[in-house]
């Protein structure tokens, strides 16, 4: 009988708490507006959290892990580590009503940031291609020729990358300037990524076949202010809200038709909201839709896409066609 009630009361503990922590960790956590999650790889069941208010850490999802475990009322949850500022053993002004005195929520506490010289960009562009289209002209390329029809970037939007506004090549050597801009890509250092991020770029960045990963955070990442982990981590949240929306199915259902920018612009606002689609620029190449270019302010981690688009500025092509994949 006591095996039984002992099995009975570890299931429903389990069952209670199904995402615990892999590596333990203690400490307080201090968090800006970001959300808190059931599951990291789905975001399942998101909760938004209260600017300043602090929860106990309890681990992390392993042990050079990106999320920790908090509770969350009478439930776990998994926040981002970027999201806040995390304090060993709860050593901070903590006032026990469930605040910090004497802690301001700067940029850099509410992102982990280390900005540049010139300061964090306050404006982005998220530059997404439709690979098939980016493949017409660029057939040579390792990731074109092993492109194949049921392959994710065959019918997904895939990651060109994240834009700070005006910056470039931030605390970066000249060599690496050089290197860059000779297209040795692979002569660039390798990037400190966890065994998730590398596992997600493989797939919805099919450039990293060509080291487009590394010169992306050569020329681009380092004047975001966060690690290349958090800095692609970001990017690849904001591709995968693009690509489980409305705008994604028009191209899907649309592969090898012509499909004009007003139905584009309807896919997007009914995707992110009324008016979300003056934040779209459309970049046709030969009469294919090659890439989508989304202005917003600088996302946070956990940030929604909806909430920090802004509108752009410049032409857009009229129309053009969804390219499948192959020559």
């Amino acid at each position: 009988m006591k095996l039984i009630i002992t099995f009975l009361l570890c299931f429903f503990l389990l069952g209670q708490n199904p995402a615990f922590a892999l590596y333990k960790v203690d400490g307080d956590f201090i968090v800006n507006s970001c959300e808190a999650y059931t599951n990291i790889k789905k975001k399942s069941e998101p909760v938004t959290l209260e600017p300043g208010k602090v929860y106990q850490v309890f681990g992390l999802n392993k042990k050079s892990g990106n999320y920790f475990s908090i509770k969350v009322g009478k439930q776990s949850k998994w926040i981002n580590k970027n999201c806040g500022q995390f304090n060993p053993s709860g050593q901070s002004s903590y006032d026990g009503k469930g605040s910090y005195e004497n802690i301001s929520l700067t940029e850099g506490n509410k992102t982990g940031a280390n900005c540049p010289t010139q300061g964090c960009a306050k404006k982005y562009v998220l530059a997404i291609s439709w690979q098939p289209s980016f493949c017409q002209t660029k057939q040579y390329k390792p990731e074109c020729i092993s492109q194949t029809t049921d392959r994710y970037d065959a019918n997904n939007f895939t990651l060109h990358g994240l834009w700070p506004d005006k910056f470039a090549y931030c605390g970066v050597s000249d060599q690496q300037i050089n290197d860059d801009k000779q297209g040795e890509w692979d002569d660039l250092p390798g990037l400190n990524l966890d065994e998730e991020t590398t596992s997600e770029l493989a797939t919805v960045m099919p450039g990293v076949r060509s080291y487009v990963d590394r010169h992306e955070w050569i020329k681009h990442g380092t004047c975001d202010g966060r690690d290349e982990d958090a800095y692609y981590d970001v990017s690849v949240d904001l591709l995968n809200e693009v690509n489980a929306s409305e705008l994604q199915d028009l191209f899907t259902e649309n592969i090898g038709k012509r499909i004009t920018r007003s139905q584009i612009e309807t896919a997007f606002d009914n995707s992110f909201g009324k008016g979300a689609a003056q934040s779209v620029k459309i970049r046709c190449k030969s009469g294919l839709i090659s890439e989508l270019q989304i202005k917003m302010l600088r996302p946070l981690v956990g940030e929604n896409l909806a909430d920090v688009l802004i509108p752009t500025s410049g032409s857009s092509c009229s129309s053009g066609i969804v390219d499948p994949a192959g020559f």
